[in-house]
């Protein structure tokens, strides 16, 4: 059994640097850090008074709701099953 190479990239998230490694693309990874810093950013503005574990929390939340639309195909999350197939893990 093949093993895939492993990209390495470091990310911020919320101030702080995080090593991620996978088999996705580093461009991704980065993409996919961003998302998450930039949610959190916008769950501490509107919810100041939380935590930051809260508010990692509710950012899991959002992106596992964001994850179950477009399983169902909602119109705004909707990805071509072509691209869903050729797409690497992340992590």
């Amino acid at each position: 059994m093949e093993k895939k190479l492993k990209n390495r990239v470091t990310v911020k998230i919320m101030g702080e640097e995080y090593t991620i490694r996978g088999s996705g693309r580093p461009e991704a990874m980065e993409q996919a850090a961003r998302h998450v810093d930039e949610l959190m950013r916008s769950l501490t503005r509107d919810n100041s008074e939380l935590g930051d574990y809260k508010i990692a929390v509710l950012a899991a939340i959002n992106l596992a709701d964001e994850l179950l639309k477009s399983a169902r195909g909602y119109p705004r999350y909707r990805v071509e099953e072509k691209e869903k197939d050729e797409e690497d893990e992340l992590v």
